[in-house]
């Protein structure tokens, strides 16, 4: 949702009304819940102190037969939307971090105790019609998985978010898993499998010194060490460089 936060879409929809369905559990109803027209509001207030223990507000447990042949899903939500307007969301989980504590806004975890069969720990089914508008248009762009990043509660200093994407293996150490693909992208590209904007880096290791780019000022792409270019091609004239050096070209027949 670029265009406005959630938040500021969800305090510009509170409803003065009462709310409707509020589940009335041990917990008394928080002060700070927003009071909108739910179906059925279920919260928890969680006390100080105590052990780290799991304690959900809302927990769905299903268990299939080995037999079972029916779709078991723990939890499906449906949205209907034939609005022309608003921003509308069939799942959204947010968290607000005010705390120290490491915090997931959301996890899928997937446990393979058999290692056959195969599994996905998370799909994404971008499902559409027709042929897509010119890519960044941002006139009604498709996108299949979208990552925004940005400034907490949009105040504050620039952010900057370490990896955009990141697959690591479990504690960080190798002997956990390996990955054979890191990427792959089984679908025919129409205009580039990859990418990314003019002027930034594939790096090919850690440090990210030792990268290429395309610079749209010389018009040149390159290897290089840092900000020292060791290898670089003029993409309109053909020409190559060698440390920053024009190199002479011999052809032969």
């Amino acid at each position: 949702m670029r265009c406005a936060s959630f938040l500021a879409l969800l305090l510009a929809s509170v409803n003065a009304a009462a709310q409707s369905g509020y589940f009335t559990g041990v917990t008394p109803k928080p002060h700070d819940v927003f009071p909108l027209a739910a179906s059925l509001t279920v919260t928890r207030s969680a006390p100080a102190g105590g052990v780290p223990n799991v304690v959900p507000a809302l927990y769905t447990h299903v268990t299939t037969h080995p037999d079972s042949q029916s779709l078991e899903w723990a939890n499906l939500t449906v949205l209907h939307n034939p609005s022309n307007h608003g921003y509308n969301v069939s799942s959204y989980s947010q968290a607000h971090k005010t705390g120290l504590g490491p915090t997931w806004a959301g996890v899928m975890e997937l446990q393979d105790a058999t290692g056959r069969g195969g599994f996905y720990a998370l799909e994404v089914d971008a499902l559409t019609t027709g042929p897509s508008p010119v890519p960044g248009s941002q006139g009604g762009d498709r996108i299949g998985l979208g990552i925004i990043v940005g400034r907490a509660f949009e105040t504050g200093p620039k952010a900057t978010v370490d990896y955009g994407v990141m697959i690591a293996p479990m504690g960080l150490e190798d002997e956990h898993s390996d990955v054979n693909f890191g990427m792959m992208v089984w679908s025919q590209c129409r205009y580039a499998c990859y990418a990314m904007r003019a002027g930034n880096k594939i790096a090919y290791e850690e440090s990210a010194a030792i990268a290429s780019k395309f610079d749209p000022e010389t018009g040149r792409w390159g290897l290089y060490n840092g900000d020292r270019p060791l290898f670089e091609v003029d993409v309109a004239s053909g020409e190559l460089r060698v440390n920053g050096r024009p190199v002479a070209i011999t052809y032969k027949d």
